[in-house]
This record gives structure tokens, sequence and C-alpha cells, in this order.
């Protein structure tokens, strides 16, 4: 009878499930890193690198304007992808030719790092 020897195998499990961890932890480190709510001072210097966005203490918003109805809802379209990818929705205002956008993360109660990336998408998406 030939004996088996299981160690091996056992012990590629146990590092493959190791590696899994590791990465699980890594993942949601990133996670919460980019929902920890800003407070207002660092809201107002990441403001600085975004022209024409503004605060409110809850929000970070912009006006953004069109030469028409259909100018906004364009803009609005293209809006969807990358807020769908990034798996956070700004809040739209359509007023026929301006578009309000206002970002919070509802979930983590404030603003955080998605919605100042995600603003910067935006703006890059409103540019002619």
């Amino acid at each position: 009878m030939v004996k088996k020897n299981y160690k091996p195998i056992a012990l590629i499990i146990a590092i493959t499930i190791s590696l899994i961890l590791m990465a699980k932890n890594t993942f949601n480190r990133e996670a919460q890193a980019n929902s920890m709510v800003f407070n207002q001072t660092q809201v107002e210097e990441k403001l600085q690198t975004l022209p024409d966005w503004k605060t409110d203490g809850e929000t970070i918003s912009r006006t953004f304007k069109f030469k028409d109805f259909l100018g906004s809802i364009d803009f609005v379209n293209k809006l969807v992808e990358p807020a769908e990818k990034a798996g956070h929705h700004p809040d739209i205002t359509i007023s026929y030719n301006k578009v309000t956008i206002d970002l919070t993360t509802h979930d983590a109660g404030g603003i955080t790092q998605k919605d100042f990336d995600l603003a910067e998408t935006i703006s890059q998406l409103a540019q002619p």
C-alpha cells in the first residue's frame, strides 16, 4: 500500500487562503480610505483643484451651462457610464440649459474621495 503525503496539498491550500485574505484586507482598506468622510478643511483644500466646484458642507456641487436643453441632456447622458463604473451616482438637476451636479457619499454620511474622483471625471466630460 502506497502512503500518501497530504502535507504539500494542505500547505498549498493554507497559502491560497492566506493570499485571498490578504487581498480582501487590501481591498477593504482601499474601500475604507475612499469612503472616509473629509472634514471642512480637507474639503476646501481639495476643492482648490476643482475649479467652479463649491461646497455647502454636506455636498460638493457645480452648475454647468450649455447652449440649450439638448446640450444639457447630452451631458447628463455622458455621466451614466463613469457613474456606473465608479458605483457612485450624482444627484442631478436639469433646468433647460443648466445642469447642477451634487456629490456626497450617502453611505459614508458626507464628502469623501469618491466625490472628488467623480467630480474630476465630470469636469473633464464637460470640456468641449
